[in-house]
């Protein structure tokens, strides 16, 4: 990818300023994450004393992986049941067209 395409992009998560370069064509996604690392934050922070930016950070970066994983197992268990459902179909026309060729 150039450099061309990269632009600077600013955000906030957890009231901490963030600036960096990216394409310009992620910008938004960046957005989308950001604010969703820092819903995550400020949830998580309610429900402790001392909330420690750096464990907040910590949890909402599992629990976002956590959140990854689950879509990509998701996905994969649909993909899987097609397959499954695609095999016992084409077993099913199979046997009908042996039994149909016996009459």
């Amino acid at each position: 990818m150039s450099e061309a395409n990269h632009a600077k992009l600013e955000f906030t998560i957890y009231n901490l300023p963030f600036r960096l370069r990216a394409p310009v064509e992620e910008h938004e996604r960046l957005k989308r994450a950001a604010r969703h690392v820092d819903e995550l934050m400020r949830q998580l922070s309610e429900s402790q004393v001392t909330p420690d930016t750096g464990k907040l950070a910590l949890q909402a970066a599992l629990l976002s992986t956590v959140e990854y994983f689950k879509i990509i197992d998701d996905a994969a268990s649909v993909v899987g049941l097609t397959e499954d459902v695609k095999r016992r179909v084409d077993f099913l026309i199979d046997t009908l067209e042996q039994e149909l060729a016996d009459l």
